[in-house]
């Protein structure tokens, strides 16, 4: 028996036999196809995407809703004009298709890899590479079947693709354990939507000898046992059967289903964390009033941002996948030259000197492009727009006069949009947060306070240093004057104020915002039950004095 520790990304507990998926069962490795001339391989990597696409459609029309954006994205980087001259690139110069492909696609997954200041497309390395595969695969005659269990297993793997768990039948995945892996990847975010148990980063000791062997995955814990003994196996079904009835006995009363009212009767607002349709349908599935957030960095592909019309339907779609909640979306927050294509040149723009809003004015087109799409969207579905990383009202002038100028060009062409979509911005810096009511006086619509840059800006303590950790403080003094500050701007000025970010999902944070003057919380969608819980439970009394001093 031994014991291995990891990192939960979908809670859960189960007992059961290990199946491993090596990288050798994927086949990723050996190419061995030889190349033809340069135009016959064009015309076979061109018949080798057009069934890849075809394949992916067909994925995407057998998934659910909360899946089927990534397969689209899979899709959409495959007709990409960027990443598919590269290929043509090495193609020309004798290389085959396949091989061509598979140098590519390495390296765009490789720099993605290496973008340690972006963890979002730092994971999105796994959806290039398992794209790209299905690509090599169909060029070299390989198949791409559903895996076939017998029975239920739970999955092993250095790190899972998307692929990987649509191509396993409903009900056959008792967990999920892999040696890699991150709670942002969408093949965590299928686990959660599928309410999977699941582990990551355990290490590759335990990939070595756990093929077929019995594990007990205690994703509540962040732990799995391997090769449990008797009396160990007894504890965890007694404890698994505990946790069955315990749900059968919430069923008359679900918690998701219970009104947002404090103990003292005061309501208050849950609102989801989200990047796409993939995660907002599970969402809204967990109780979530709709989309606090929604991180429209995700749509970054090889090349450069979406257009606009690819952007309008990526939008409606994630309306769509709410059911009519509102929906906020956040513009772009990086440096316009952090895409696919040009990762690799080592541009430093999307670091803290020209983020969020100050990117996007320094490339009025690629903004506007983004703004007319989310204003025809608009008209498909509840949805405000925020600007990220605002520090003072020149910034947010600047960008309203893009948006009249958006407004005036959908006019001109006649195309249908939402004129009056709310606008409003994200208080991440401290100084916007002092001025907070001048934003109002110029016509801001609402705030969103996001506490990861806040807490970071304000005690110039990045979250990731470890070295710093005690001086990121999110519920601290400072912390609280300057949520306080924007609070009382909002009342004030009778606009609507949202609270964000990862400190949002502890539940005694939320607790202490609550105690701020927060009524409206937005958070990653595994978070909104627990919080809910700790809100009913509490008082939402004034508090004026500020937080208790920190021990």
């Amino acid at each position: 028996m031994k014991k291995y520790q990891g990192v939960s990304v979908s809670s859960g507990l189960v007992l059961g036999q290990v199946s491993l998926i090596s990288k050798s069962n994927r086949d990723r490795t050996s190419i061995n196809r030889n190349p033809q001339n340069p135009e016959k391989e064009m015309q076979l990597l061109e018949d080798a995407i057009r069934t890849a696409q075809s394949e992916l459609e067909s994925m995407a029309n057998r998934a659910d809703a909360s899946e089927q954006a990534i397969f689209w994205f899979q899709s959409m980087l495959l007709e990409d004009e960027s990443f598919l001259n590269e290929v043509h690139s090495y193609i020309q110069a004798g290389t085959g298709a396949a091989e061509a492909m598979n140098r590519v696609g390495q390296r765009y997954a490789d720099k993605l890899l290496a973008m340690t200041d972006n963890t979002y497309l730092r994971l999105r390395n796994v959806d290039i590479l398992d794209a790209t595969q299905r690509v090599i695969n169909i060029l070299c005659d390989r198949p791409r079947m559903r895996l076939t269990l017998d029975h239920p297993v739970i999955l092993a793997a250095d790190q899972l693709m998307p692929s990987d768990l649509f191509s396993i039948p409903a009900g056959m995945i008792l967990g999920i354990i892999t040696s890699e892996g991150s709670a942002l990847s969408h093949a965590a975010i299928i686990a959660r939507a599928r309410k999977i148990p699941s582990l990551v980063q355990v290490g590759r000791d335990f990939l070595d000898d756990c093929d077929g062997r019995i594990v007990v995955l205690d994703a509540d814990e962040g732990a799995c046992i391997l090769d449990p003994d008797a009396d160990t196996r007894q504890q965890m079904v007694a404890r698994i059967c505990a946790g069955q009835r315990e749900e059968e006995g919430n069923l008359a009363t679900p918690l998701q289903d219970m009104p947002c009212t404090t103990r003292d009767g005061t309501p208050f607002e849950l609102l989801a964390n989200c990047f796409g349709p993939e995660d907002i349908d599970s969402a809204i599935q967990s109780g979530a009033a709709g989309v606090g957030l929604l991180r429209s960095d995700y749509q970054i592909l090889a090349g450069d941002t979406f257009d606009e019309q690819e952007q309008y339907f990526y939008y409606t779609a994630c309306i769509a996948a709410a059911g009519g909640k509102p929906i906020t979306v956040r513009t772009f927050d990086f440096g316009s030259d952090r895409t696919l294509s040009n990762v690799y040149r080592g541009d430093q723009s999307a670091h803290l000197g020209m983020r969020g809003i100050r990117s996007s004015l320094r490339s009025p087109r690629n903004f506007e492009a983004q703004i007319r799409a989310l204003m025809r969207a608009g008209t498909r579905g509840p949805l405000r727009i925020v600007f990220p990383m605002v520090t003072n009202v020149e910034d947010w002038d600047a960008a309203m006069r893009l948006v009249a100028h958006c407004r005036q060009n959908l006019d001109e062409r006649g195309v249908p949009y939402k004129s009056d979509v709310p606008f409003g911005i994200m208080l991440s810096i401290p100084a916007a947060c002092l001025t907070a009511d001048d934003f109002i006086r110029h016509g801001c619509q609402f705030f969103v306070i996001g506490t990861n840059d806040l807490t970071q800006y304000t005690h110039a303590a990045g979250r990731e240093i470890t070295s710093a950790e005690r001086y990121f403080q999110p519920t601290s003094k400072a912390m609280y004057r300057l949520i306080r500050m924007t609070v009382d701007a909002a009342e004030n000025g009778h606009i609507p104020v949202t609270i964000c970010g990862l400190a949002v999902g502890d539940s005694s944070n939320a607790v202490q915002y609550l105690h701020m003057g927060l009524r409206s919380f937005s958070m990653g969608p595994q978070n909104l039950l627990s919080v809910k819980k700790a809100l009913l439970e509490s008082e939402a009394r004034p508090d004026r004095e500020g937080p208790p001093e920190q021990g």
